[in-house]
């Protein structure tokens, strides 16, 4: 090891290993007190260590120094606080949701990668391999088995992998590629929805038919490319752009959300029916006289208010009745019926109800 490099590693004091990796170790730069992390490693592809020093990445950990002696490549690189998503885990699912944004982010970190020039092939995605930190973003943590696709060749040198994430290509049949990856994220996001891998058991979420084309055998019958996984996923951005455009129309009233043209008008018609039939109500009591005026638009009003209500449920307005819209949509004619009749008689009660309770304030 030359004078510079014995130089840039004495400017960092060693806390000791990293975990139970005598090769991986904490140390704090004595010139900034920045926490790092130093990798003494007996090999590590130098296109894979260039491709990281020029392409820095919010997926990954920043390379701060890069030496190479004694056949022997020595990283500083970027400390992750956090916890590894296998921790995370704890033996446990991921919850549907938290699985989906994790999943995204490591599409895109894996998009990265795919990019390069050539393309870089990670090869051993697994939950131990993928931190979580604090902020809810992850970074991939270890390179050591990445390799760059090669144009040509047939297969892989050297097979590595680890044994649950990895393709059959990993052992020798084909040579590793963008697809390697793509099989072991769809093994890892079943890991993550189900704790259990492909092997014992697939989920049976929405997701089941991405993770079986995912994981399957032969490399041409899966996705060819990330995005295409993005795409099922349904990206961060454009999912936070429809649930914008979703929030600014959900106050739009029902019949006039699909902004076609014949059924705004069906609408115009339904709401005037209701408001018509609402407010021609004449109102009796037992003895067979009529109500004062007052009450009787009290009356009206309720009824009225009452119909419309009963529309807006039975159309889910802004979510209201988005349990019992599995009722509304049952495939049985006779059970949707019976659905609405309780509905609207629910609500025509709940009028009678409360404007009997005002009647009873008022007189």
């Amino acid at each position: 090891m030359g004078v510079t490099e014995d130089y840039k590693l004495f400017m960092y004091q060693d806390y000791g290993p990293l975990g139970e990796k005598e090769h991986i170790r904490l140390v704090r730069n004595k010139k900034n007190g920045q926490i790092c992390v130093k990798k003494a490693m007996d090999y590590m592809p130098r296109d894979i260590i260039e491709f990281r020093s020029r392409n820095k990445s919010d997926y990954f950990p920043q390379l701060l120094e890069v030496m190479e002696a004694d056949n022997q490549w020595i990283i500083i690189e970027e400390y992750v606080s956090g916890i590894t998503l296998d921790e995370y885990m704890m033996g446990e699912p991921v919850p549907e949701e938290k699985a989906v944004k994790i999943a995204r982010q490591i599409c895109k970190a894996l998009l990265t990668l795919h990019h390069a020039e050539p393309m870089i092939v990670y090869r051993d995605l697994k939950t131990e391999n993928i931190m979580l930190t604090s902020d809810g973003k992850i970074k991939l943590v270890d390179f050591n088995i990445s390799r760059s696709f090669q144009q040509g060749k047939k297969r892989d040198t050297v097979l590595l992998g680890t044994a649950e994430y990895a393709a059959p290509e990993q052992f020798g049949y084909f040579q590793t590629d963008n697809r390697t990856d793509i099989y072991a994220f769809g093994v890892l996001f079943n890991y993550m929805l189900t704790a259990k891998f492909p092997v014992d058991y697939i989920s049976e979420s929405r997701f089941s038919g991405l993770i079986r084309k995912c994981i399957e055998l032969e490399p041409s019958r899966r996705y060819q490319k990330m995005e295409d996984i993005l795409v099922e996923l349904g990206d961060d951005e454009k999912s936070q752009q429809e649930k914008e455009a979703t929030a600014s129309e959900s106050w739009t009233i029902p019949g006039f959300r699909s902004k076609t043209l014949w059924k705004m008008g069906l609408a115009v018609i339904g709401y005037l029916l209701i408001f018509y039939m609402g407010f021609s109500l004449e109102f009796t009591r037992d003895d067979g006289t009529t109500y004062p005026m007052t009450m009787q638009w009290i009356y009206r009003v309720s009824v009225t208010i009452a119909q419309i209500s009963t529309v807006f449920f039975i159309c889910n307005y802004r979510g209201v009745s988005e349990q019992l819209k599995k009722i509304y949509k049952h495939p049985s004619v006779v059970v949707r019926l019976l659905s609405y009749i309780v509905t609207w008689f629910f609500f025509f009660v709940i009028a009678i109800i409360l404007t009997s309770i005002i009647e009873m304030i008022i007189f």
